[in-house]
């Protein structure tokens, strides 16, 4: 099963706390893996995040 969100957590190598992206449209984790090595660095951890997901504070 292929996933596309729009909405994806990655964590660079030396980072304590993820960090989040988003894209207009739903993508799969290639594009985003492909998008933050042209633009920031190689992700370490890269999952992605719906929008059905609970969030609890």
């Amino acid at each position: 099963m292929i996933v596309k969100r729009r909405t994806w957590m990655y964590r660079l190598a030396g980072q304590l706390l993820a960090r989040s992206i988003s894209f207009e449209r739903p993508v799969t984790a290639a594009k985003v893996r492909d998008a933050l090595r042209k633009s920031i660095g190689n992700p370490v951890e890269l999952w992605s995040r719906s929008s059905d997901d609970l969030v609890l504070i």
